[in-house]
C-alpha cells in the first residue's frame, strides 16, 4: 500500500488535507495544555504519517515528534521532508505506543485497519490500537483522528489529476453491503526517459459513529466528534474525534 510511485503522487498532488489541518492540530494541543516542554510532555505520537506534512508543522512548533506508517516510501519522504522528527515503518494494528502527551492520526488512517467481518463492530486490532494509545497517554492526554463514516459522495466513475511528470487515475465504489470503500488506483509515472505504471486497490472499511465512541468510551476515552478540526472541515462523510483519557480502560466485554 502507497508504494514509491503512490507515495510520492499522494505528496505532490494531494498534501493540502494535512497542511489545511495542521495548524488546527497544533492549536488544539495547546487549547487542551500540550505545550512544547521537555520529555513524553511534549512528545506528540502521528500514526499514519504519510510523508510528514504534519509532522513539520508540529516540530516547527517545538514539540518532539515520532511518527509511523506503514509505508516504506512514504517513511523515506518523511524523513527526507522533517529531520527533525523520527519516523518507522510500522502498521497500526501493532504499534507499542510510546509515552506521550497525544496521538494524533490524521487522513482516515484508522479505516484502513484489516477486518474479516463486514459488520458494525470495530476490528480488534482497532480497539486495541485505542487501548495502546491509552496506556502510552499521560493524564488527560489527547488522541485526535477521523474516520470516514459515510460513503455518500465519495464514490465516482472515473477522476484523473496529473502534475509534472505523473498521473493518477481512480475509480471508488460502495461493497460489502455498503461497509467497505474500495478505490482502484492507476498510476504513471515518469522516470527518466521513460514511464512507469503500476496500480493499487485499497479496501477502506466505514465505521458507525456509535461504534468509535463505545470502543473509545471501553478503551477509557471521553470523546468529542464534529465535522471539522477547529476551521479546517473536512471531507463529506468524514468526522473528527478529540478523545481525552479520563480514567482506566474498562474491562474486556465478554
Amino acid at each position: 500500500m502507497f508504494a514509491t510511485d503512490l507515495a510520492y503522487i499522494h505528496d505532490a498532488g494531494f498534501g493540502g488535507f494535512a497542511e489545511g489541518a495542521a495548524p488546527e492540530i497544533v492549536r488544539i494541543l495547546r487549547e487542551h495544555g500540550i505545550r512544547a516542554r521537555g520529555g513524553a510532555a511534549r512528545r506528540i505520537v502521528e500514526v499514519g504519517c504519510g510523508s510528514g506534512t504534519l509532522a513539520r508543522h508540529l516540530a516547527a512548533a517545538g514539540y518532539e515528534v515520532v511518527g509511523y506508517d506503514i509505508s516504506p516510501a512514504m517513511v523515506q519522504l518523511a524523513r527526507a521532508k522533517t529531520p527533525d522528527a523520527t519516523f518507522r515503518v510500522r502498521s497500526l494494528t501493532d504499534l507499542r505506543v510510546p509515552a506521550c502527551a497525544a496521538v494524533v492520526a490524521i487522513g482516515e488512517v484508522i479505516n484502513y485497519v484489516p477486518a474479516r467481518a463486514s459488520g458494525s463492530e470495530l476490528p480488534p486490532g482497532l480497539r486495541r490500537f485505542f487501548e495502546r494509545a491509552h496506556d502510552a497517554l499521560g493524564p488527560d492526554g489527547l488522541l485526535v483522528f477521523d474516520f470516514i463514516e459515510s460513503a455518500t459522495r465519495r464514490t465516482y466513475q472515473a477522476r484523473t489529476k496529473g502534475g509534472q511528470g505523473w498521473v493518477i487515475a481512480a475509480h471508488a465504489e460502495v461493497e460489502s453491503g455498503g461497509r467497505i470503500l474500495t478505490r482502484r488506483l492507476v498510476t504513471i509515472r515518469r522516470g527518466g526517459r521513460q514511464y512507469r505504471r503500476s496500480q493499487e486497490t485499497h479496501h477502506v472499511r466505514l465505521y458507525e459513529r456509535r461504534a468509535v465512541a463505545r470502543a473509545l468510551a471501553d478503551a477509557g476515552f471521553t470523546a468529542r466528534m464534529s465535522r471539522c478540526y477547529g476551521r479546517h472541515r473536512l471531507m463529506a462523510g468524514d468526522v473528527a474525534v478529540i478523545a481525552t483519557k479520563t480514567g482506566r480502560a474498562a474491562a474486556p466485554r465478554r
